[in-house]
Order: structure tokens, then sequence, then C-alpha cells
């Protein structure tokens, strides 16, 4: 709660957290600090940071782990009457969260963006959707339509995360865009070329 000062010794510079924890991570700070308050910064709240970093980073290496068999150019369900509940409601809480994602990059309220995404990825994902995924994932035929469905319903979500995050994890949206292009999912040669996309309506 004390400002920055060279004579209190208090002062931690952008080099070394950059250096400690990456640039993603500072940006990711940055983003979340709601600027109409006073802005702070200790190791602890960068600890919750990198804590709020490693969960998107885990949640996308997830999805692209179990989208490795998938080419939405050619598996992709199209009909909706084929998603099961399940996967209509993850599309249905994927278009909301795009829309306030949208809402609040339109009102300048990064904070609010990272707030929504990473409650998406706690609550919705891991806390519910990924865990009731399994196994239908793990144990349906490779090629069966309850698995594809699956699978372009978690397909749907990266593209709206990488998207989404884009402007925050520089760095880490573009890895893993590159291996999305590189498994012939996308075309644009990076990221911060793309245009948002929406999610299918499946509800």
């Amino acid at each position: 709660g004390r400002k920055m000062s060279k004579s209190l010794g208090n002062v931690i510079a952008p080099q070394d957290v950059m250096r400690r924890y990456g640039a993603d991570i500072l940006r990711l700070w940055v983003a979340s600090c709601d600027y109409r308050e006073d802005v702070r910064i200790s190791e602890e709240i960068l600890s919750q940071t990198a804590e709020m970093y490693r969960k998107i980073r885990n949640t996308f290496r997830y999805l692209l782990s179990n989208l490795s068999d998938f080419n939405p150019q050619h598996d992709r369900v199209t009909q909706t009457e084929q998603f099961p509940e399940l996967d209509r409601w993850a599309s249905s809480r994927t278009r909301k969260l795009q829309h306030d994602v949208s809402s609040a990059y339109d009102a300048y309220q990064f904070h609010e963006v990272l707030r929504t995404i990473y409650q998406f990825c706690v609550l919705d994902l891991s806390g519910f959707y990924l865990d009731a995924l399994k196994d239908r994932l793990y144990t349906e035929a490779r090629t069966s339509t309850k698995r594809r469905c699956a699978q372009t319903t978690l397909y749907a979500i990266l593209r709206v995360l990488i998207e989404a995050l884009a402007p925050v994890l520089v760095v880490t949206t573009e890895e893993v865009w590159q291996i999305m292009r590189e498994a012939g999912w996308v075309s644009e040669p990076s990221v911060h070329l793309a245009v948002w996309t929406a999610p299918p309506d499946v509800a």
C-alpha cells in the first residue's frame, strides 16, 4: 500500500519481474490491475499472478492434448441435433464468455477480461465440463460422433480463449497458435492477424 521509492528500497523493477517470471506474466499483472484504483505490486501479488497464468496455460495444454487426433476441417460435427446436452451447455457458456470479454475490452476494463476468463477456466471448465467429459473422451471410439462432438466443442473453446487472451498473453497465445497452424487448423500466420470467430451455436 505504499508508493515505490528508491529511498525506501521497495522498488520492483519490470526487468527483474521479466527475468524471473517472463514478459507474459508481467503483462498479465498489468492487465489484471483496476487502473481506477491504486495499483499495487508485491511478491505475493506476482506469485498469485503466476498461479493464474499456470492455470490458463494448463487449460491450453489440456485442450491441445485432447485435440491431437482432431482436424476441424474434416472431423468437426456440424449437425446441431447431434450434440449432447453437456456440449450445448459448454457452447452456451463459451458464447457468453466471448460476449462478456468483448464488452469488457470495449470498455477498457482489462481486469474484467481476465477475471471473466479465469473464472471460466476454473469454474466452468476445470470445475465441471472437462471433468464430466473425461469418460467420453477416453472411452468412446476414436471417431465416434459423441467424441467428435466433444472435440468440436473443445476446439471452439480453444479458439475463443486464444483470441480473447492474445492482446495480453502475447507470447503464450502465439506459441499455441503456431501449434494449431502446424496441425493445419488455422491459416493465418499469427494469432495477432486472426479475426475473432464465433463459437458454434449448438444450444
